[in-house]
């Protein structure tokens, strides 16, 4: 398994040594890349910005979200192999776990956009934005 080609195929290669963390597979201790650590203001920043988005995203209706996560899970079949292969590398996984492991991350998306679609609770999804059906009783 070729570190560089998988990172390639992922167009995260020229991402690899980036950061002052090294990262080894444990298969082999070969080096697969570097992560940088952020100052904990700088996460807290990132984490306030992540939740200032969901207050928006939320308000998206749940049909559209699950759009994106059907694209996802189309992303995640198209790369597959090679997420796989990069999951055998991180974990130390036989390759049949790691592309389990994707397989497994399809699923669940596949599940999701099923989910958009249901109808629960007292009001009904609708593509519409800010368009929500109530039940009568």
């Amino acid at each position: 398994m070729n570190i560089i080609s998988i990172l390639q195929e992922l167009d995260i290669a020229h991402r690899v040594e980036a950061g002052d963390i090294a990262v080894h597979s444990p298969i082999d201790g070969q080096l697969i890349g570097r992560v940088r650590s952020d100052p904990v203001a700088h996460v807290d920043a990132v984490l306030a910005r992540a939740q200032d988005a969901n207050m928006v995203w939320r308000n998206v209706p749940a049909p559209r979200r699950g759009e994106l996560v059907r694209i996802l899970g189309n992303k995640l079949r198209e790369r597959k192999q090679a997420l796989g292969s990069l999951i055998t590398l991180e974990t130390g996984k036989i390759l049949q776990e790691g592309l389990g492991e994707v397989q497994e991350m399809i699923d669940i998306c596949d599940f999701a956009v099923g989910l958009s679609r249901q109808l629960y609770g007292l009001t009904i999804a609708s593509e519409r934005p800010g368009i929500r059906w109530a039940y009568a009783r």
